[in-house]
């Protein structure tokens, strides 16, 4: 075992009495084994056998053996191999370093458990829109980002997952991806130029609405978070459905509602129910 590798481990093991959690071993791979309780809203505090490895000054986890919790489910961040999706690591990764950073990581994965057992009970993921998926969440990250320099109500949209793309018509600038709220148009931006349609629509920053409005070209920067937030949607939507198209073939495990696999799992069941034409 490196010294890296030790000292994260030990680092976050130095915290499991503060946890009331219990050490219940070490692998061969030098993983830590513990029994962690996680206290709900309701008073109940189930307890999870978890396995946390390190990389680095990174850690992950799963549960030993999956009891508590889906083997596998996309919806509830839980990725292919068991292990937990607390954060996108190129984003906002929790560097441990030291005993607060350690307590940090835990306080991450005992809220991402108390999130699990909302999700079970409610069926979709509780967390607002949550992160999104693989190679996606960079997108939304910087899409996150855009929205933020053009303020509300864009801004709170983006975080609440009400802002979508689709893309239309096309023209000696390419298709123009339209950005919707809730389905209806907001602007549009050219694909190829990367450019808002109208530069002389009033900026989508409150200084557009008001009696005067300043138009978008007009508006410092605005202009050109609009279109980034537009690009970032367009390539957030396509990382999306490409994540979801790697994992068909996999079993739904069935706890969440409107859950891409279990949409795939209905449709592969009913051609396997219909008799072949003669």
């Amino acid at each position: 075992m490196t010294g890296t590798l030790a000292s994260t481990i030990d680092t976050l093991a130095a915290c499991l009495p503060a946890l009331g959690a219990t050490e219940l071993g070490r692998g061969s791979g030098g993983e830590l084994d513990v029994a962690l309780p996680v206290t709900l809203s309701d008073g109940r505090c189930p307890v999870y056998h978890l396995r946390v490895s390190a990389a680095g000054a990174s850690a992950s986890a799963s549960e030993v053996t999956p009891t508590l919790l889906p083997t596998f489910c996309p919806e509830r961040h839980i990725n292919v191999d068991g292990s937990f999706c607390l954060y996108w690591r190129p984003i906002d990764d929790i560097v441990i370093d030291g005993p607060s950073s350690a307590m940090i990581w835990w306080e991450t994965l005992v809220r991402f458990l108390q999130l699990q057992t909302r999700a079970a009970r409610r069926r979709h993921w509780p967390d607002g829109h949550g992160r999104a998926h693989g190679a996606a969440a960079i997108h939304q990250f910087r899409a996150e980002r855009a929205a933020e320099r053009l303020g509300d109500p864009l801004f709170t949209d983006m975080r609440d997952g009400r802002l979508s793309v689709v893309m239309h018509g096309s023209g000696a600038e390419g298709p123009g991806i339209r950005v919707l709220r809730d389905g209806q148009r907001v602007f549009a931006t050219w694909l190829r130029s990367r450019r808002v349609v109208n530069l002389r629509r009033p900026c989508l920053c409150t200084a557009g609405q008001k009696p005067r409005p300043r138009v978008i070209r007009s508006c410092g920067d605005h202009a050109a978070a609009a279109a980034r937030l537009a690009l970032e949607l367009h390539k957030m939507a396509e990382q999306e459905r490409d994540f979801w198209k790697d994992f068909e073939g996999h079993p739904c495990c069935g706890t969440m509602d409107d859950c891409p696999l279990a949409q795939k799992s209905i449709i592969e069941a009913t051609r396997v129910a219909q008799p072949e034409a003669v």
